[in-house]
């Protein structure tokens, strides 16, 4: 009601009478019609990356799908769980290899805030390897997940089970029927299976299929980034599960566009979570990987979330250059390090992609309405770009 109010005192003449009822009531008609004409438009928008529409983020080159599988190697798959009135999940698998079970890669595992769950991290931080696909999935499925993955494992290396699943959440309770408990340990094994190399679906689909952010419906994105030669020629690709901030904080490309959307912010709810996975071919040890993963929240905060206590932000980190042989004849083996002069492009690099890769999981979202009839709209590509262009950007 605040805000309308000093949305109807900008739209009322300013004088010392109390204002008539009759200007009120106009102001409020307005103002509702303005957020219903910019929702309608939302939902009826063809989506678009942002660089679709514009928005070019940091300086770096994008790799050919400016994705996360832009790194050799690397795959992605969804499942997309949309039926019914209710139900709004899903998960999605990234596998560092086709092999990430026995032929280990370095890896390295960021809190920024723990309010969430993320499994495997600790192990992850331990060895200083990932052995395991990365999936992303709802708050309250982590578990049937997690069981999936096992399965799967035990099934393909009958005789070598040992392994801790890497499994992050975001809550999706807003659109999803969370209790129900839709998301079983079949979905997860799909999710892997399904896991292609190439362009990667965005917004609403896998474990981004019921995720909010900024206000917006939004769910999974992704960006990459290629260094020149001179700077080492690396890939960097990001892939996020966005699921946090508040319309009032959204910032893209340092533009406060949360401010400038026409249109009541919706009702405040859950701070929400932030998943973030970094994969480059940069032969990056673990204490590398770490900074790498630290510097992601660069990339957050550049969107405008201050990450909350009410937030839980985790980011996983892995290279793809070195591998980790199960064992060896001489209990050793070499593997190659670039020296750390050069981890400030890669630093750059992730900066850019995670922002960009956010900025996606908005902009190819889709409108949704699911549980108890709640609609969750997407940003107005049209007025984002107006917005931007009047900032020259």
């Amino acid at each position: 009601m605040q805000i309308l109010l000093k949305k109807i005192q900008r739209i009322a003449p300013s004088s010392g009478m109390k204002m008539p009822i009759f200007v009120v009531l106009t102001g409020i008609f307005l103002v509702c019609s303005t957020y219903t004409t910019n929702a309608e438009t939302a939902a009826s928008e063809t989506r678009a990356r942002a660089r679709d529409i514009g928005i070019r983020i940091g300086t770096i080159p994008t790799g050919p799908h400016n994705a996360i599988t832009d790194v050799a190697g690397v795959k992605v798959g969804h499942v997309t769980l949309n039926e019914g009135d209710a139900i709004r999940t899903g998960v999605t698998a990234i596998l560092p290899s086709d092999d990430i079970w026995t032929a280990r890669l370095f890896g390295a595992a960021y809190t920024i805030h723990g309010n969430g769950e993320a499994t495997g991290i600790a192990r992850i931080n331990q060895a200083g390897w990932v052995e395991s696909p990365i999936l992303l999935t709802n708050t309250l499925s982590v578990g049937a997940v997690h069981d999936g993955v096992v399965r799967y494992i035990v099934n393909r290396y009958p005789d070598n089970n040992i392994v801790l699943p890497i499994v992050a959440e975001c809550y999706d309770g807003g659109l999803n029927d969370i209790s129900g408990l839709h998301v079983t340990p079949a979905h997860a094994i799909e999710a892997i299976e399904n896991a292609t190399s190439g362009p990667v679906a965005e917004g609403c689909v896998g474990g981004g299929t019921g995720m909010r952010c900024y206000g917006f419906k939004a769910g999974i994105g992704t960006a990459s980034r290629v260094l020149p030669e001179e700077r080492g020629g690396w890939t960097v690709g990001v892939l996020v599960n966005s699921n946090g901030g508040r319309r009032s904080q959204l910032r893209i490309d340092g533009v406060p566009v949360g401010k400038e959307i026409t249109g009541s912010p919706p009702k405040l709810g859950r701070d929400g979570s932030f998943i973030i996975v970094i994969a480059t071919d940069a032969p990056l040890t673990h204490r590398q990987l770490k900074q790498l993963a630290i510097r992601a929240t660069h990339g957050l905060a550049r969107t405008g979330t201050p990450s909350t206590d009410g937030s839980g932000e985790f980011v996983i980190a892995f290279s793809t250059a070195n591998i980790f042989p199960s064992r060896t004849e001489s209990g050793t083996f070499q593997i190659e390090m670039s020296v750390n002069g050069r981890l400030s492009s890669l630093f750059q690099a992730v900066i850019e992609a995670t922002e960009e890769a956010i900025v996606n999981s908005m902009t190819m979202a889709t409108t949704t309405t699911g549980r108890n009839d709640r609609t969750m709209y997407a940003i107005p590509l049209t007025e984002l770009q107006q917005v931007m262009k009047a900032r020259s950007r």
